[in-house]
């Protein structure tokens, strides 16, 4: 673990892309700004954690019990594709503007 000591106004920088801004120290709390790309979750640990535990019982659900989750909700499940779509022909054309099909 790296242990920093900051004033208020001192940035650190994790990679290229996250910056922390130390804002203020009042009665023993630090605040905090956190800068980072959208694509970059941040959360505090208890929610982190409580994220990590839905997901791990999402991953535990029984396929039975999705099943009739989603009969319950309008939701139709099909067994199988009835229909396979077909890519539609290319046509490109040459400079002597003959066109060549491509299937």
């Amino acid at each position: 673990m790296l242990v920093l000591s900051r004033k208020i106004g001192d940035v650190i920088t994790i990679g290229s892309t996250v910056k922390i801004t130390v804002l203020s120290y009042d009665r023993g709390i630090v605040r905090l700004g956190i800068e980072a790309p959208k694509n970059i979750p941040v959360h505090r640990k208890e929610v982190f954690d409580k994220i990590i535990e839905k997901n791990r019982q999402a991953a535990k659900t029984n396929l039975s019990s999705l099943k009739f989750a989603l009969s319950k909700s309008g939701v139709n499940l099909q067994n199988e594709i009835k229909e396979v779509i077909q890519p539609e022909t290319i046509k490109f054309s040459s400079t002597k503007n003959d066109n060549t099909n491509i299937d």
